[in-house]
């Protein structure tokens, strides 16, 4: 059960990291530019990375949850 909640942050790291750190930034450099191609690529890069780091949180809340559940049980 730790090992997946120590995996969930790590994910959640790597895809915070990609979303304000990468994309974020591309993206408004792009709407600056009014680049409407480069701005949809990266709309949709910022929306990706959004998604993948709410799925990471959420393996992250049910991992602890679960460790929760097991310290109840014993």
């Amino acid at each position: 059960m730790g090992f997946s909640a120590c995996y969930g942050v790590a994910l959640s790291l790597l895809f915070a990291w990609g979303l304000w750190l990468q994309d974020m930034p591309a993206l408004e450099k792009a709407v600056k530019a009014n680049a409407p191609h480069a701005e949809m690529r990266h709309r949709i890069n910022v929306f990706a990375d959004g998604v993948w780091f709410l799925l990471a949180n959420i393996i992250v809340i049910n991992s602890v949850a679960a460790m929760s559940q097991a310290g109840k049980k014993e």
